[in-house]
C-alpha cells in the first residue's frame, strides 16, 4: 500500500511465507543396529513413539537447528540390586534408556537423524534359583544353584553328607592301655590321668566330627555335589526339576553375547576351589560361591522372576 507523506510515496513489505522442512528420527540398539520400537521422541514439544522400523517422521518444520530427544522404559526388565542377600534386601531400578541429538533443518528438505540407545535385556536363560533355610527339610541349610541353560547348572556342596567319617580330619583318639592286674599307685594314678584325657579328647573328637561341627568348622568342598545327586554340569536341584523358593534372571544393557557369557559361568564354575564350611552368610558355600559369581561376572542386575 501506498502511503503520501511529505511528498514521498513509502512501500509497506509484504511478509515472505516461512521456509519449512522435514525431519526423520530412526532409534536403534547401540549394539546390534536393531530398530527400537515405541521409543518416545520428542521435537519441539511434539511427542511421537517409533514404529516397527525404528522411525517416526516429523513434517513441516521451520528451518533453523531444532532438538530432539528419545527416551524409553523397558517395563519388562525393571531390575533390582542387592543390598543384602539373605535376609534379601533389595535396591528397585527403573530400565530406562535415554539419547538426544542437534539438526539443522533445511528449507525443501528430509533431515535424517539416528540415534543410539542402550537397549535392556534379560541374559539367555541363566537364572539363580535359592532355597531358603528349612532345618526340618533334607537340606537343612537351603541351596543355592545357577541354572546357565536347560542342560546345565552349578552349585557348591561338601563333598561327603555331614557326620559322614569320610570328612573327618581329625585323628581319632587312643584309649590309654590298661594297668597291670595290681597295679602301684603310682600305676592308678597315670591311668586315671591318661583316661581323663582320653575322655577329653574324644569328646572334642566327637563335636568335631559331628553333623554340626563338620558344618560349622568346614569339610572339603564339591562343585554340583556328586555324592548328593548331582553332575560335573547339573547341580542336584536342577536335575531333579526343583524351582526354589526365590529366582532371579541377570539384566544388562552392555553389548554382550549369551554365548560367552555362559561359558563364562561354566570357567568360574570348575576353578572354583576350596572348602565347604556353613557360617551363615560367612564362610565358603552355595550362598558365596553364587553371590561371588554374580559379582564378578557382572550378573548382578536381576529382574525378580519369584
Amino acid at each position: 500500500m501506498a502511503e503520501l507523506g511529505e511528498g514521498v510515496a513509502v512501500i509497506s513489505p509484504v511478509p515472505a511465507t516461512a521456509e519449512k522442512g522435514d525431519l526423520k528420527v530412526k532409534v536403534i540398539d547401540i549394539c546390534t543396529g536393531d530398530a527400537i520400537k515405541d521409543a518416545e521422541v520428542i521435537v519441539g514439544g511434539n511427542k511421537k513413539n517409533t514404529d516397527s522400523s525404528g522411525g517416526v517422521t516429523y513434517t513441516g518444520l521451520s528451518v533453523g537447528l531444532v532438538s530432539i530427544q528419545v527416551k524409553i522404559h523397558f517395563k519388562d526388565v525393571d531390575y533390582s540390586t542387592f543390598i543384602i542377600h539373605y535376609p534379601k534386601v533389595l535396591n528397585n531400578h527403573e530400565a530406562k534408556s535415554a539419547g538426544s541429538d542437534l539438526v539443522s533443518i533445511v528449507s525443501g528438505g528430509e533431515e535424517l537423524s539416528e540415534i543410539e540407545l542402550k537397549v535392556f535385556k534379560s541374559v539367555g536363560d541363566i537364572v539363580f534359583h535359592r532355597r531358603h533355610i528349612d532345618m526340618n527339610g533334607e537340606d537343612k541349610y537351603g541351596h543355592w544353584w545357577t541354572v546357565v541353560n536347560a542342560t546345565t547348572s552349578f552349585g557348591w556342596w561338601p563333598k561327603y553328607p555331614m557326620g559322614d567319617p569320610r570328612n573327618s580330619t581329625s585323628i581319632l583318639p587312643t584309649p590309654p592301655q590298661p594297668p597291670p592286674t595290681d597295679p602301684s599307685l603310682g600305676q592308678q594314678i597315670q591311668y586315671m590321668f591318661a583316661s581323663a584325657v582320653f575322655s577329653a579328647k574324644s569328646s572334642i573328637y566327637s563335636m568335631r566330627e559331628s553333623g554340626l561341627g563338620q558344618t560349622f568348622g568346614g569339610v572339603d568342598g564339591s562343585l554340583n555335589g556328586l555324592e548328593f545327586g548331582g553332575t560335573k554340569t547339573q547341580d542336584p536341584h536342577h536335575l531333579m526339576g526343583d524351582e526354589g523358593d526365590e529366582q532371579y534372571q541377570s539384566v544388562r544393557s552392555d553389548c554382550f553375547i549369551v554365548a560367552d557369557i555362559e561359558n563364562n559361568i561354566s570357567l568360574f564354575a570348575q576353578s572354583y576351589s576350596g572348602g565347604w564350611s556353613w557360617r551363615f552368610e560367612g564362610g565358603n558355600h552355595c550362598h558365596t560361591f553364587q553371590k561371588k559369581l554374580m559379582k564378578d561376572l557382572k550378573l548382578d542386575n536381576v529382574k525378580v522372576l519369584k
